[in-house]
């Protein structure tokens, strides 16, 4: 039987480590962190989406969420904000034995890059909701890699039925010449 627990890393100044279990606990030494860490466990306030790989170019973006947080909390979350935007996010696991004792380091399953952080304070029917929102990029999402292009007047009129920009490219070929425009 698998025992695992997801844990959370934010490369934040300082570093942020959750876990998704209860107290505190201490991780051993990675390749993120060379002399261990200490996770803080955040129970079921973390909500962690379902992550997803990288296909035919759809990079994925991901919202964390911590919820039942302090007023205090709320307030660190915003003066942190500018460390947190371009660190990275990594996603893995730990696994315990049949005692639940940690066994080895954390695995690590999915990379991304912090965008955003926000904050929301809503009044309910008990009281507050506090949650802080962490808005993140898989290190896929770049536009230097853009997906693709086509230039045939099938494609385009797919995306445009009515624009026939390249209704001339099937006659294109190499070493030829061909005049656009009115005959």
């Amino acid at each position: 039987m698998a025992r695992r627990s997801i844990v959370f890393r934010l490369a934040s100044d300082p570093v942020c480590y959750l876990w998704s279990g209860h107290f505190d606990l201490p991780v051993s030494a990675d390749a993120l962190d060379p002399e261990g860490a200490i996770y803080k466990g955040a129970g079921e306030l973390l909500s962690v989406p379902a992550l997803k790989q990288l296909i035919n170019g759809a990079a994925d973006r991901l919202d964390f969420v911590v919820s039942g947080v302090s007023a205090e909390t709320i307030r660190l979350a915003g003066e942190d904000r500018d460390s947190v935007k371009g660190a990275l996010v990594t996603i893995g696991y730990v696994e315990f034995d049949a005692d639940w004792q940690i066994v080895g380091p954390a695995s690590w399953d999915w990379r991304g890059i912090a965008d955003t952080l926000a904050t929301s304070n809503e009044p309910t029917d008990n009281g507050r909701e506090r949650q802080i929102i962490l808005s993140v990029r898989s290190t896929d999402t770049r536009r230097s890699n853009p997906a693709p292009a086509y230039y045939t007047d099938a494609d385009q009129r797919k995306r445009s039925p009515t624009d026939a920009i390249f209704s001339e490219v099937a006659g294109i070929s190499v070493g030829v010449t061909r005049r656009f425009g009115p005959r």
